[in-house]
Order: structure tokens, then sequence, then C-alpha cells
């Protein structure tokens, strides 16, 4: 899969920028805990912002690390596995949060306070 992009509506709203990105990043080989945390974002995702991701507010994307059509996206963030960040855009600058050990502490064992964790940056980065 080159990268799953969840959100892209048309109209008005398609031509203006996010407030907000998150990106789930994985490698082609995957592990429990990896697929976990994609699961449990998407699941919070879909349940909680799936009016957001549907007016732009927020962009959504699970990324392929090992997909070349990808490469300038996995070089921003310079990672080269898996990764979870929370992206506040304001002024044309990116502030980026970097969730990936709190992901990989939480996103199998206890997704419950995963998803709430992840849900209170995407909060706090949509307020700001």
């Amino acid at each position: 899969m080159a990268g799953l992009a969840i959100g892209f509506s048309q109209g008005k709203s398609a031509a203006l920028k996010p407030a907000v990105e998150v990106y789930y990043f994985h490698p082609a080989e995957r592990c429990p805990i990896d697929q976990s945390i994609e699961e449990n974002t998407l699941r919070l995702m879909k349940g909680s912002y799936s009016r957001e991701i549907k007016d732009g507010t927020i962009r959504f994307k699970i990324i392929n690390t090992d997909d070349k059509s990808q490469a300038k996206t996995v070089a921003r963030f310079e990672i080269n596995s898996q990764a979870l960040y929370v992206v506040k855009l304001t002024n044309g600058k990116e502030l980026k949060n970097d969730l990936t050990h709190f992901a990989f502490s939480y996103g199998q064992s206890n997704p419950r306070k995963f998803q709430d964790g992840l849900k209170d940056e995407i909060e706090k980065a949509l307020k700001n």
C-alpha cells in the first residue's frame, strides 16, 4: 500500500489547508504492536474526527516508509520506520509533536489510554 489518505473532500473546503495533520508511518514489514497502533489510530480518527477530516480541518495519512513514492514525506519527518505525529499548521509553520514513544507504550497494551492520549494531543493542536 502506497499510503492511505483519509479526508480529501471536494468543494470549497478542499482548497483550504488543514489546521492539523496526523501521520502514522510504518514499514512494509509489520509487527503486532505496529498493527495495533494503526488500528487504534484509524478507529479514533474515523470515530471522533470524521467531520473534521471531511471538512479539511484535519488531514490523516497512513504512510508506508518503504514506498519510494512517499520518500519526500518520510524525509520531511527524518524517520525510517514507525512513527506517529500530530502536526499543527500555523502561519506557514509546522509544529511537529512526535508521539511515537507514547504510541509504542500504549498502542497495543492499553488501547483506551492510547486513544485518549492521541485525542488530547489532537484537541490541543486544534485549539492553539
